[in-house]
């Protein structure tokens, strides 16, 4: 059985799944226990938006679009703190829904759920931001204390 790419698959049925690896996204998608459902994207992301793409490396990012920037779309992961510019025509996809924790309730993004969970951003981001201060800090005053 020949198995399609998700670019493959967009093209032909313009939707695909792809279960999520990594940590980048929680607590909203979790490492081999989400599934996402992926749609071609209808014109311009705007902020809130989760868009997938292909890194340099050549591997699929699904984070999530935080403001828009001269050179395309400012993105970041819900559980990351730093912020990449991606060209509009590195887009594949955006996020349409997905199935939390392997489970059978489908989330439609944009939904009721969805919104409590965007809404509550800013403050886990504030709360990654904290968390990772103390280690920021430490390393910037061992750089000033070796000049």
């Amino acid at each position: 059985m020949q198995h399609r790419t998700i670019e493959e698959e967009l093209a032909v049925s313009g939707r695909a799944l792809s279960y999520t690896v990594g940590v980048s996204m929680e607590p909203l998608l979790h490492n081999r226990r989400s599934t996402v459902v992926i749609e071609r994207p209808r014109g311009a992301l705007k902020p809130g938006d989760v868009a997938l793409y292909k890194n340099a490396q050549g591997d699929y990012v699904l984070h999530r679009v935080v403001g828009t920037a001269a050179g395309g779309y400012v993105i970041r992961g819900d559980n990351c703190f730093w912020k990449e510019t991606v060209p509009p025509e590195k887009i594949i996809g955006v996020m349409a829904g997905y199935y939390a924790d392997e489970g059978e309730q489908y989330t439609p993004c944009g939904s009721p759920a969805d919104l409590r969970y965007r809404r509550s951003l800013p403050l886990r981001f504030a709360k990654i931001w904290l968390r990772a201060f103390p280690g920021r800090a430490k390393r910037k005053l061992k750089r000033m204390l070796r000049k």
